[in-house]
C-alpha cells in the first residue's frame, strides 16, 4: 500500500511541471513589415475581381483610417493595395444515415467552400509583391448574412493591416 501512494506522488509530481508548460501559449512576435509599405504616403487600392461590395466597404476602410493619400493611378503611387475575392472550391462531402429501423438508408450531400478575401500590397515602381494576407469569410446560407460577413472581412483586412503599422499598445 505504501508503495502505491508513493508511486502515486512520483506521478504527480512529473504531472504537474507537464501541465503548466502545456497550457503556457508561445508568443510569437509579429514580423515588421518592409518599409516600402510602413514609408508610404500614397497608395492606390484596386479591386483585383469577385466582390464590388468587399472593395468598396474596402475602400472606404482606407480612406476613413487616413493612413496614405488614395491616389487615382497607379503612377502616382507609392504602394498598390489589390483587393481579391474569390470563393474556392473544395469539392463535395457526402455520408449516409441508416435507420436501424426500418435499414433505410439516405444519402447526404454538401458543397464545400471557401470564401476569402485577400490583400495584396505591391511596390508601385517595381510591381513586386510586399506583403499579402487572406482572411476567410464565414460561411452564411442567407444572402443578408453573406454580404455582412463579406462587410466584416474586409473591415479585418484593413485592421489587420493597421495593427501591423501602427501596432496597439501592450495590456498592462
Amino acid at each position: 500500500m505504501m508503495s502505491l501512494s508513493r508511486v502515486f506522488l512520483v506521478f504527480l509530481v512529473c504531472l504537474v511541471p507537464c501541465l503548466a508548460s502545456a497550457s503556457k501559449k508561445k508568443i510569437v512576435p509579429v514580423a515588421p513589415l518592409p518599409s516600402a509599405v510602413t514609408d508610404a504616403k500614397k497608395a492606390f487600392v484596386t479591386n483585383a475581381g469577385g466582390s464590388p461590395l468587399a472593395f468598396d466597404e474596402f475602400y472606404a476602410q482606407v480612406k476613413q483610417w487616413g493612413r496614405y493619400e488614395l491616389v487615382g493611378s497607379p503612377s502616382e503611387a507609392d504602394i498598390i493595395l489589390e483587393l481579391r475575392y474569390f470563393v474556392e472550391d473544395k469539392g463535395t462531402h457526402v455520408w449516409s444515415s441508416t435507420n436501424t429501423y426500418t435499414g433505410q438508408t439516405q444519402v447526404y450531400s454538401r458543397q464545400l467552400t471557401d470564401p476569402q478575401l485577400t490583400l495584396n500590397v505591391y511596390s508601385a515602381k517595381t510591381k513586386d509583391l510586399l506583403w499579402s494576407v487572406t482572411d476567410h469569410r464565414q460561411l452564411a446560407r442567407l444572402e443578408k448574412n453573406r454580404e455582412k460577413e463579406t462587410i466584416n472581412s474586409a473591415d479585418r483586412l484593413v485592421q489587420g493591416l493597421r495593427d501591423r503599422i501602427t501596432p496597439p499598445a501592450p495590456l498592462p
